[in-house]
């Protein structure tokens, strides 16, 4: 059964985020905390079914790109499986690098309530929140906070955090590029590709984040020739980056 909100007070409200990407978690971590929102976590879309069945959430962000099971998959199984426990009117706001109308559609026709596009301020996370939580009629239920405007992730010790986040997950994106390209896998480069580009739309790594965005173009057209080129070109330009990060006593990218 739905759980009657006692929307008096915010801090009863539970947000279940699903969320593969370090970087992203962070700022999301960071967000929500700022809005007073508790949350929990996961990483792919089998795992936010299962915290769905265990705990009483009032809304879920979905990240659209995930292992195992993506987010389109998993909100279809929400809104049509008839899973036990798991409450088939939950809110399910997309979180995806994707913009512009047909991503939006396609959100919408997996069920998903709503989609905010990456990278998210901490206004947008909120009135979306609001608008699928009733905050928005009367008083805001959420409290407002200076920061709303400022772009996601930029005060300094989190960006420390993140950059360290970051640094730690590039050996693993570059073995995974490695074997996509030796099986020659195109759906895994498009991922790839779409996964670190968020990450470094976030940082403000502008020249990563546009071959990423390549392979990632590449991948959806099906392009393997191509993809591989831009997959051997993203390996040199991360492991440039992670040698320059992990000499420098800098956090400035």
């Amino acid at each position: 059964m739905k759980r009657i909100r006692d929307t008096r007070l915010p801090t009863d409200t539970l947000i279940l985020v699903a969320e593969d990407d370090v970087v992203s978690t962070m700022v999301l971590k960071n967000l929500l905390g700022k809005a007073g929102l508790r949350a929990d976590f996961v990483t792919d879309g089998n795992k936010a079914i299962e915290a769905l069945k265990r705990a009483d959430y009032d809304l879920v962000l979905m990240d659209c790109f995930m292992p195992q099971l993506d987010g389109f998959e998993a909100t279809r199984m929400i809104r049509n499986a008839g899973i036990a426990g798991v409450n088939p009117d939950i809110p399910v706001i997309a979180m995806t690098g994707l913009s512009g109308d047909s991503n939006r559609e396609r959100c919408l026709d997996a069920g998903m309530s709503d989609h905010l596009c990456k990278p998210v301020t901490l206004a947008e996370l909120v009135l979306k929140i609001e608008q699928h939580l009733g905050g928005i009629a009367g008083k805001p239920e959420y409290p407002q906070h200076p920061e709303a405007a400022d772009e996601p992730g930029r005060e300094e010790p989190l960006l420390e955090t993140m950059i360290e986040g970051f640094l730690a997950e590039i050996p693993g994106v570059i073995d995974a590029l490695l074997r996509a390209v030796e099986q020659r896998d195109v759906a895994v480069l498009e991922s790839i590709g779409h996964r670190l580009r968020g990450a470094c739309d976030i940082l403000g790594v502008s020249r990563l984040s546009k071959r990423s965005r390549a392979l990632e173009q590449a991948g959806k057209a099906g392009d393997i020739s191509i993809g591989c080129q831009h997959a051997s070109e993203l390996i040199v330009e991360l492991q440039k980056m992670r040698a320059a990060l992990t000499d420098s006593s800098t956090t400035n990218i």
